[in-house]
Protein backbone atom coordinates (compact mmCIF):
# COMPACT_ATOMS: atom_id res chain seq x y z
CA UNK A 1 0.00 0.00 0.00
CA UNK A 2 1.31 3.16 -0.75
CA UNK A 3 1.11 5.64 2.00
CA UNK A 4 2.06 9.38 0.98
CA UNK A 5 3.21 12.07 3.63
CA UNK A 6 5.47 14.50 1.75
CA UNK A 7 3.42 17.46 0.70
CA UNK A 8 4.25 21.23 -0.83
CA UNK A 9 5.95 20.46 -3.92
CA UNK A 10 5.39 22.75 -6.83
CA UNK A 11 5.55 21.54 -10.07
CA UNK A 12 8.69 20.80 -10.61
CA UNK A 13 9.32 19.18 -7.68
CA UNK A 14 10.77 21.79 -5.65
CA UNK A 15 9.00 22.60 -2.48
CA UNK A 16 8.68 26.61 -2.60
CA UNK A 17 10.97 28.38 -1.09
CA UNK A 18 13.76 25.81 -1.14
CA UNK A 19 17.02 25.14 -3.90
CA UNK A 20 17.29 21.32 -5.47
CA UNK A 21 19.52 20.92 -2.13
CA UNK A 22 16.43 21.23 0.25
CA UNK A 23 17.80 24.58 1.55
CA UNK A 24 15.93 27.96 1.93
CA UNK A 25 18.25 30.41 0.40
CA UNK A 26 19.41 32.11 2.88
CA UNK A 27 20.09 28.04 5.08
CA UNK A 28 23.46 27.67 6.86
CA UNK A 29 24.31 24.44 4.58
CA UNK A 30 26.52 23.21 7.71
CA UNK A 31 23.16 23.10 9.86
CA UNK A 32 21.31 20.17 8.68
CA UNK A 33 19.34 19.08 11.78
CA UNK A 34 18.66 15.30 12.29
CA UNK A 35 18.73 13.16 9.73
CA UNK A 36 15.56 11.08 8.95
CA UNK A 37 16.00 7.31 8.80
CA UNK A 38 12.59 6.38 8.42
CA UNK A 39 12.00 3.13 6.72
CA UNK A 40 10.89 3.66 3.04
CA UNK A 41 7.00 3.22 3.14
CA UNK A 42 5.47 3.40 -0.34
CA UNK A 43 4.37 -0.49 0.27
CA UNK A 44 4.35 -3.66 2.78
CA UNK A 45 8.09 -5.17 1.92
CA UNK A 46 7.15 -8.79 1.40
CA UNK A 47 5.46 -11.44 -0.64
CA UNK A 48 4.14 -8.65 -2.43
CA UNK A 49 7.22 -7.30 -3.10
CA UNK A 50 9.31 -9.75 -4.05
CA UNK A 51 5.94 -10.25 -6.64
CA UNK A 52 7.37 -7.29 -8.61
CA UNK A 53 11.21 -8.26 -8.95
CA UNK A 54 12.52 -9.31 -12.53
CA UNK A 55 12.57 -13.61 -12.49
CA UNK A 56 14.88 -13.82 -15.52
CA UNK A 57 17.07 -16.77 -15.45
CA UNK A 58 15.84 -17.72 -12.39
CA UNK A 59 14.43 -20.96 -14.49
CA UNK A 60 16.71 -21.10 -17.03
CA UNK A 61 20.71 -22.23 -17.00
CA UNK A 62 23.08 -19.35 -16.77
CA UNK A 63 26.19 -21.12 -18.43
CA UNK A 64 25.46 -19.33 -21.79
CA UNK A 65 23.88 -16.01 -19.91
CA UNK A 66 20.30 -14.62 -20.21
CA UNK A 67 19.08 -11.67 -20.17
CA UNK A 68 18.99 -9.83 -17.14
CA UNK A 69 17.76 -6.30 -15.55
CA UNK A 70 20.17 -3.22 -15.21
CA UNK A 71 20.92 -0.80 -12.85
CA UNK A 72 21.80 2.32 -13.18
CA UNK A 73 23.82 5.07 -11.11
CA UNK A 74 23.14 8.71 -11.81
CA UNK A 75 26.03 11.79 -10.77
CA UNK A 76 25.14 15.21 -11.12
CA UNK A 77 28.31 16.94 -10.66
CA UNK A 78 27.44 20.50 -11.78
CA UNK A 79 28.44 22.94 -9.42
CA UNK A 80 26.22 23.42 -6.64
CA UNK A 81 26.53 27.31 -5.75
CA UNK A 82 28.03 26.64 -1.85
CA UNK A 83 31.83 26.44 -2.25
CA UNK A 84 32.38 23.26 0.65
CA UNK A 85 30.33 21.55 -1.42
CA UNK A 86 31.48 22.02 -4.98
CA UNK A 87 30.38 19.99 -8.04
CA UNK A 88 29.26 17.15 -5.69
CA UNK A 89 25.27 18.34 -6.80
CA UNK A 90 23.39 14.70 -6.63
CA UNK A 91 23.94 10.90 -6.63
CA UNK A 92 20.70 8.84 -7.45
CA UNK A 93 19.89 5.43 -8.79
CA UNK A 94 17.57 3.41 -11.24
CA UNK A 95 16.60 -0.06 -12.31
CA UNK A 96 14.83 -1.21 -15.61
CA UNK A 97 13.79 -4.57 -16.52
CA UNK A 98 15.11 -5.64 -20.05
CA UNK A 99 12.17 -6.87 -21.04
CA UNK A 100 10.45 -3.80 -20.74
CA UNK A 101 7.74 -4.68 -18.24
CA UNK A 102 7.10 -1.19 -16.07
CA UNK A 103 6.36 -3.06 -13.32
CA UNK A 104 9.91 -4.32 -12.44
CA UNK A 105 10.95 -0.64 -12.71
CA UNK A 106 12.53 1.16 -9.36
CA UNK A 107 13.84 4.88 -8.80
CA UNK A 108 15.48 5.97 -5.64
CA UNK A 109 16.48 9.54 -5.25
CA UNK A 110 17.61 10.07 -1.63
CA UNK A 111 17.82 13.36 -0.07
CA UNK A 112 16.53 14.22 -3.70
CA UNK A 113 13.81 16.48 -5.10
CA UNK A 114 12.45 15.14 -8.19
CA UNK A 115 8.64 14.71 -7.85
CA UNK A 116 6.90 13.39 -10.54
CA UNK A 117 4.49 12.49 -7.96
CA UNK A 118 4.47 12.74 -4.26
CA UNK A 119 7.03 9.61 -3.19
CA UNK A 120 6.79 9.21 0.27
CA UNK A 121 9.04 9.52 2.82
CA UNK A 122 11.67 6.75 1.29
CA UNK A 123 12.18 8.88 -1.92
CA UNK A 124 11.80 5.89 -4.27
CA UNK A 125 9.32 5.32 -6.38
CA UNK A 126 7.76 1.73 -8.12
CA UNK A 127 6.30 0.63 -11.77
CA UNK A 128 5.06 2.60 -14.59
CA UNK A 129 5.35 5.66 -13.40
CA UNK A 130 9.17 5.64 -13.06
CA UNK A 131 10.71 7.66 -16.18
CA UNK A 132 14.46 7.48 -16.17
CA UNK A 133 14.36 9.83 -19.34
CA UNK A 134 12.21 12.75 -17.40
CA UNK A 135 14.24 11.88 -14.12
CA UNK A 136 18.18 12.83 -16.14
CA UNK A 137 16.06 15.40 -17.82
CA UNK A 138 15.40 16.58 -14.17
CA UNK A 139 19.07 16.75 -13.50
CA UNK A 140 20.30 18.39 -16.90
CA UNK A 141 18.10 21.86 -16.06
CA UNK A 142 20.79 22.47 -13.55
CA UNK A 143 23.76 21.56 -16.04
CA UNK A 144 25.01 19.19 -18.82
CA UNK A 145 27.11 17.35 -16.28
CA UNK A 146 25.54 14.41 -15.68
CA UNK A 147 27.26 11.15 -16.03
CA UNK A 148 24.37 7.79 -15.97
CA UNK A 149 26.48 4.40 -15.65
CA UNK A 150 24.86 0.95 -16.34
CA UNK A 151 25.77 -1.93 -14.94
CA UNK A 152 24.84 -5.65 -15.66
CA UNK A 153 23.13 -7.51 -12.51
CA UNK A 154 21.17 -10.33 -11.86
CA UNK A 155 17.42 -10.75 -10.01
CA UNK A 156 19.06 -11.63 -6.83
CA UNK A 157 21.48 -8.60 -6.53
CA UNK A 158 18.25 -6.12 -7.63
CA UNK A 159 15.93 -8.10 -5.00
CA UNK A 160 19.27 -7.07 -2.44
CA UNK A 161 19.84 -3.36 -3.60
CA UNK A 162 15.63 -3.03 -3.43
CA UNK A 163 15.66 -4.44 0.21
CA UNK A 164 18.35 -2.22 1.15
CA UNK A 165 16.56 0.89 -0.37
CA UNK A 166 13.78 0.05 1.59
CA UNK A 167 15.70 -0.59 5.03
CA UNK A 168 17.63 3.11 4.48
CA UNK A 169 14.57 5.11 3.30
CA UNK A 170 15.31 8.67 2.18
CA UNK A 171 18.00 10.23 4.87
CA UNK A 172 18.56 13.36 5.66
CA UNK A 173 19.81 16.23 3.60
CA UNK A 174 23.01 15.50 2.03
CA UNK A 175 22.26 11.81 2.03
CA UNK A 176 21.94 11.15 -1.90
CA UNK A 177 25.41 9.98 -2.34
CA UNK A 178 25.86 8.02 1.60
CA UNK A 179 22.92 6.21 0.82
CA UNK A 180 23.05 5.00 -2.76
CA UNK A 181 26.49 3.73 -1.89
CA UNK A 182 25.29 1.80 0.87
CA UNK A 183 22.17 0.27 -1.30
CA UNK A 184 24.85 -1.24 -4.14
CA UNK A 185 28.48 -1.39 -2.24
CA UNK A 186 29.64 -5.45 -2.11
CA UNK A 187 26.83 -6.59 -4.05
CA UNK A 188 27.70 -7.84 -7.92
CA UNK A 189 29.81 -5.32 -10.40
CA UNK A 190 29.69 -2.93 -7.03
CA UNK A 191 31.33 -5.53 -5.25
CA UNK A 192 35.03 -2.85 -4.95
CA UNK A 193 32.79 -0.15 -4.22
CA UNK A 194 33.97 1.88 -1.26
CA UNK A 195 31.55 4.13 1.31
CA UNK A 196 31.53 8.27 0.31
CA UNK A 197 29.62 10.79 0.65
CA UNK A 198 30.56 12.85 -2.56
CA UNK A 199 29.21 12.23 -6.18
CA UNK A 200 32.05 13.20 -7.30
CA UNK A 201 33.85 10.27 -5.52
CA UNK A 202 31.64 7.99 -5.93
CA UNK A 203 31.11 8.42 -9.99
CA UNK A 204 35.22 8.08 -10.35
CA UNK A 205 35.45 5.17 -8.53
CA UNK A 206 32.35 3.58 -10.56
CA UNK A 207 34.77 4.76 -13.88
CA UNK A 208 37.64 3.46 -12.42
CA UNK A 209 36.53 0.31 -11.61
CA UNK A 210 35.65 -0.27 -15.06
CA UNK A 211 32.11 -2.62 -14.65
CA UNK A 212 29.94 -0.23 -16.28
CA UNK A 213 29.05 -1.45 -19.58
CA UNK A 214 27.77 2.11 -21.17
CA UNK A 215 27.20 5.62 -20.06
CA UNK A 216 24.98 8.47 -20.75
CA UNK A 217 25.30 12.04 -20.39
CA UNK A 218 21.59 13.25 -22.47
CA UNK A 219 18.64 11.84 -22.85
CA UNK A 220 18.50 10.35 -26.82
CA UNK A 221 22.11 8.26 -25.35
CA UNK A 222 19.90 7.12 -22.24
CA UNK A 223 17.61 5.67 -24.39
CA UNK A 224 20.59 3.55 -26.74
CA UNK A 225 21.86 2.91 -23.83
CA UNK A 226 18.97 1.55 -22.10
CA UNK A 227 17.64 -0.35 -25.32
CA UNK A 228 20.31 -2.80 -25.55
CA UNK A 229 20.37 -5.91 -23.74
CA UNK A 230 22.26 -7.06 -20.66
CA UNK A 231 23.52 -10.72 -20.27
CA UNK A 232 24.98 -12.04 -16.91
CA UNK A 233 29.12 -11.96 -16.67
CA UNK A 234 28.86 -9.21 -18.53
CA UNK A 235 30.43 -6.90 -16.52
CA UNK A 236 31.84 -9.62 -13.32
Amino acid sequence: MIRINKRGYDAQGVKPGFNTFGLAPDDDAYETGPKSTTALELREFGEEASSRLPIWGKERGRDEGVEVAATYVMSNTNPTGYPFLGNNSHTGLFIMPDDGDPEGRLLYDPSGHYKPREMGTGDALYGPEVSPEDYLRYHLTGGPNVTVRKFNTTPEQEAEIQERIDDLGGGGVFDCTTNVTKAILGIGPFGEVEKTEWPVALDNQLRSLGKHVGEANDVESLRRLMAKKGRVGANK
